[in-house]
């Protein structure tokens, strides 16, 4: 059951992926939901290779009363693909009582982006306005470090996880794909793997501290983050459930770019989840497929986000 449980554990390593996002109001380097299944269980030492290709796609509509008769609403959509690998390497020489582990993500995207703004005057005048723009290039890098810890069918971690501004960037644009901060979450989780009952429940935890984007003075507050799974083995080397995540702002925007105020934002999600143990020309392979469908958003964008994760097991 114990080596079952590490191989299981390299999950978590094709699972996490933080990704780019189109803009700055509501959203975060850590995105909710990458986390997945087996987050805690400790994983065989030596390389794994995941590559994680995620889509999102986000719409809202604001509608404000600026003055009496005098209304102004703005309907936004955008949607982004990225493609991340990210290369981990788990030691074998324990720290702490747990198992460490090291990883850096790399990748490319492409971000969308529409506007719609009609403002509407006493006496029937309005006036609408509209913009769009893409772009392609260079995500951020993201590095993060794990240690985790197993006692039976108990398993518990603690990671930390960042972003470093090197993807591409430009404060003139609608859409793009870096965010041009740097970034810290820190975090814990837990999973309890019962091979025998053919049942796995994951919870994963955490803050994120942003820093400031150096040229639009914009600055996110910290949030808080829970993201949860739930499986079940239909065969020992494949399973199936649901997934989930809830994300909430704790601190209102700051800095003059800030130009919608301090509003805090939050957000939930649900969805279904599969994955699978493959081998094929002498390798073994871990794919997953999850998807969420965002609902009670407040001072966000709300929509959905899909996610396709294939690791080498080496």
């Amino acid at each position: 059951m114990k080596q079952r449980a590490c191989l299981w554990g390299t999950i978590v390593l094709g699972a996490i992926a933080p990704c780019a996002h189109a803009n700055e109001i509501g959203l975060s380097f850590w995105r909710p939901g990458q986390m997945g299944s087996m987050a805690a269980v400790p994983g065989e030492p030596g390389w794994t290779l995941p590559l994680v290709y995620v889509r999102l796609d986000v719409n809202a509509t604001d509608t404000r009363e600026l003055a009496p008769g005098t209304r102004l609403t703005t309907r936004a959509k955008g949607a982004t693909n990225v493609l991340l690998f990210m290369p981990t390497y788990t030691f074998e020489r324990p720290l702490l009582g747990g198992q460490p582990s090291i990883r850096l993500g790399v990748g490319a995207g492409r971000s969308r982006s529409a506007i719609d703004v009609s403002y509407a005057l006493p006496g029937g005048f309005t006036s609408s306005g509209s913009a769009s723009d893409a772009h392609s290039g260079g995500a951020d890098i993201y590095p993060s470090a794990f240690l985790k810890w197993n006692n039976g069918v108990h398993n518990s971690m603690a990671y930390a996880s960042g972003v470093l501004p090197a993807g591409s960037y430009y404060a003139g644009r609608l859409a793009n794909v870096s965010q041009n901060r740097r970034g810290l979450d820190l975090g814990g989780g837990y999973t309890y793997f019962n091979a025998a009952q053919r049942a796995e429940f994951s919870l994963v935890g955490g803050v994120t501290h942003y820093g400031s984007n150096p040229a639009t003075d914009f600055r996110t507050g910290k949030t808080a983050h829970l993201d949860w799974t739930a499986s079940y083995l239909v065969t020992p080397y494949a399973h199936v459930g649901l997934v989930g995540y809830l994300h909430r702002q704790l601190e209102g925007d700051s800095g003059s770019g800030a130009t919608l105020g301090h509003a805090k934002s939050r957000i939930n999600a649900i969805g279904p989840q599969a994955g699978s143990f493959l081998e094929f020309g002498g390798l073994k392979y871990y794919v997953n497929a999850k998807a969420y469908k965002e609902w009670g958003a407040k001072n966000r964008a709300e929509g959905w986000n899909f996610w396709l994760t294939l690791v080498a097991l080496l």
